[in-house]
């Protein structure tokens, strides 16, 4: 004899004593960013506020040399918090910068089509905006020849694009991010032998 069960799935969740975490947020913060409220930075107090690399970052745009005043140093911050906390990693919830950092862990020039062969041209345009905020920082360059022009390939899409090399800087921010556990094994200079132990 075959019993059937007819209690309403909705129902279980009403006799159980299973309760979902609320809120839960999978996004990733950079170290840059924790615990910095960007409503009280102004442009008088802004060295005591932010992480050493922000500042150096934003300096130049402060009178004398620049022309922001405290408004838009708020905006500019909340744009580079935007790029470092922003995610489309829905497992790790990792930053966009940080999921180029990653990809670029294995300190091998490429590009961004070979690194992301799959995402669209909108996606394509959005990496390329942080890889020119991650040059910016000091953790990519653009390849160069010896007269300073770019080396560029043909990509995926059959148009030129542009070399990137990554920089020791990017494995810092990576380290000091607590993401040093990710960084991809990064190739040895040929001639150098593995030590045995």
């Amino acid at each position: 004899m075959t019993i059937i069960n007819n209690e309403d799935w909705l129902n279980v969740l009403e006799n159980t004593d299973y309760i979902p975490i609320e809120n839960e947020n999978n996004t990733y913060q950079s170290y840059r960013f924790v615990d910095l409220e960007i409503e009280s930075v102004t442009t008088e107090n802004y060295v005591e506020k932010l992480m050493p690399s922000l500042v150096e970052q934003i300096e130049m745009f402060i009178p004398p040399s620049g022309s922001f005043r405290s408004p838009d140093l708020r905006r500019y911050l909340e744009l580079i918090r935007g790029y470092e906390t922003s995610t489309t990693d829905l497992m790790l919830g990792l930053s966009l910068a940080d999921q180029i950092r990653l990809t670029f862990s294995d300190m091998r020039t490429s590009t961004i089509c070979d690194r992301y062969p799959e995402i669209n041209l909108a996606e394509k345009r959005r990496y390329r905006c942080v890889a020119e905020y991650l040059i910016r920082q000091g953790e990519l360059t653009k390849l160069r020849d010896e007269n300073g022009k770019l080396i560029k390939k043909i990509g995926n899409m059959q148009k030129a694009v542009v070399l990137y090399k990554p920089l020791e800087k990017l494995l810092e921010t990576l380290k000091k991010s607590g993401l040093g556990h990710l960084v991809k094994s990064v190739p040895r200079a040929s001639g150098v032998k593995k030590e045995e132990t």
